[in-house]
């Protein structure tokens, strides 16, 4: 009797075992696997050695990956082949790839990633360096279907481009003399060209642009949108910075040549005969010291005390520069007014030094991920300005949704119920702006950031400057 009670607890604790273990496994193949594409040579941001994905968006989305529990497989190809499997559509992301109107079309774009800047690169030759930038009739090695390409075709139609499946096949070209000038990435073409042995054999002439990475969904895939979006939002900020720094940071060995040897002695007689003159130049050492606090204190005067950002005088000062007037007259500038919503509230309800606290963390933030920012001004109690570059609406959009989705939340603090949130009025000035002044500039987006507050608060009003109809005001860009 007591033997076939043993036995039937013996089964009964074996039947529960394979329960358990079929429910883990089950738990474990919940979350299907998310493809991820790229380039296999788009050193150092993605590559395939020997078989094995690396570089930063690769890094980028392991962390993803390991974060989000959310499996991950990379397939690496040919640049257009990885824009082929995107318009095939299915459980797949572009790794990082940059916005344009022809990729639109079966694409939606996430969160931007990283910077990328694009450069004209020509051999090394006297003849070659007599001819500046891009001309018509001027034939320039590309990447089949990479960005480069389309933006050759749009902005310098007459040009002709010679492409290549990708970024290893074009720089080889150009080694083999194919091709004499050739527009890559600026980050790609270091990269390759560092690792030869006549690392001068093609030098940048011009910066072409410079521009954000995004990660791309297929058009209409509203639930695999979310679900990147969400994680992307997890990684933490130190993460990503531990990456840009692993793969964007690279340094190069190179032989000293024996007949540098001499130079290098006589350099250092010179640097010591330098040194005991330095020495009798104290005075003018402490002179200088003494002119430099000078200068600082009078940084100081265009500074806000409490942010740590610029304050209006600043503001005044960025505005008249050389670049804002290049960008004016590009028509590429884009104002934003932010005012976080109910102050007032956070600072009766929480006390003023947690309001302090509220807009340093947000002036924090601002600085941290808008790099390409011109200015980040806080011009009066609460309301914080920006000068941004903005080639057109969907430009401004995505900046300013990211700043709303993104940043802005880092200055919550969940612990204690305090959520941030910012009402924006975000101003395009287009090349046909007349009235272009800072005061009118700042009127206009302060007019959109009140819409912005009347129409709900937390989100979005875009706006337009131009001669055809003096000020434009769209609908509001809920966030």
């Amino acid at each position: 009797m007591h033997l076939l009670r043993l036995c039937r607890f013996v089964c009964g604790v074996v039947v529960l075992a394979l329960g358990i273990s079929q429910s883990v496994a089950l738990a474990e193949t919940d979350k299907d696997t998310i493809i991820v594409t790229n380039s296999h040579s788009w050193k150092p941001f993605a590559f395939s050695e020997n078989g094995i994905a690396k570089g930063l968006l690769v890094d980028y989305w392991k962390l993803f990956s390991e974060i989000n529990n959310t499996p991950v497989e990379f397939t690496l190809s040919d640049w257009n082949d990885s824009l082929v499997a995107m318009q095939e559509g299915g459980r797949i992301v572009h790794a990082g790839l940059l916005y344009s109107k022809s990729r639109d079309k079966y694409l939606d774009y996430v969160f931007p990633l990283f910077e990328i800047t694009t450069t004209l690169y020509v051999v090394n030759d006297s003849e070659e360096l007599k001819t500046q930038g891009v001309v018509p009739g001027m034939v320039i090695g590309v990447v089949s279907g990479g960005f480069e390409e389309e933006y050759l075709k749009m902005r310098y139609p007459l040009v002709a481009t010679m492409g290549f499946d990708n970024n290893a096949a074009l720089i080889q070209a150009a080694r083999n003399g194919k091709v004499k000038r050739m527009l890559v990435d600026t980050q790609v073409a270091t990269y390759y060209l560092l690792q030869q042995e006549n690392s001068l054999g093609f030098v940048p002439i011009e910066r072409m642009y410079k521009k954000m990475l995004y990660a791309a969904v297929p058009a209409g895939n509203e639930l695999l949108m979310r679900e990147i979006e969400s994680g992307i939002k997890n990684i933490p900020p130190h993460e990503i910075d531990r990456i840009k720094q692993k793969w964007l940071n690279t340094s190069r060995t190179t032989k000293i040549p024996g007949w540098l040897w001499p130079f290098i002695g006589s350099a250092l007689l010179l640097g010591a005969a330098s040194y005991i003159l330095l020495l009798k130049q104290a005075v003018n050492r402490k002179t200088r010291a003494l002119k430099a606090l000078n200068s600082k204190l009078e940084e100081y005067a265009f500074t806000d005390s409490l942010t740590g950002l610029m304050n209006r005088r600043g503001l005044d000062r960025v505005f008249a520069s050389k670049r804002v007037k290049i960008m004016l007259k590009r028509g590429q500038l884009g104002v934003l007014m932010l005012d976080v919503d109910h102050f007032k509230k956070i600072n009766d309800k929480y006390g003023h030094l947690k309001g302090d606290e509220v807009l340093n963390n947000l002036s924090k933030a601002l600085n941290n991920y808008l790099r390409e920012a011109v200015a980040i001004s806080r011009i009066g109690g609460e309301e914080i300005c920006l000068l941004l570059p903005a080639e057109d609406f969907h430009d401004l959009k995505v900046i300013a949704d990211y700043i709303c989705s993104f940043i802005v939340p880092q200055a919550s603090q969940d612990g204690i119920g305090l959520t941030v949130t910012v009402s924006v009025g975000a101003l395009l000035v287009d090349k046909d702006g007349k009235e272009t002044s800072l005061e009118a500039l700042l009127h206009h987006s302060d007019r959109l950031m009140y819409q912005a507050k009347e129409a709900g608060r937390n989100r979005v009003m875009l706006g337009c400057l131009s001669s055809q109809q003096h000020h434009r005001y769209s609908n509001p860009v809920s966030v």
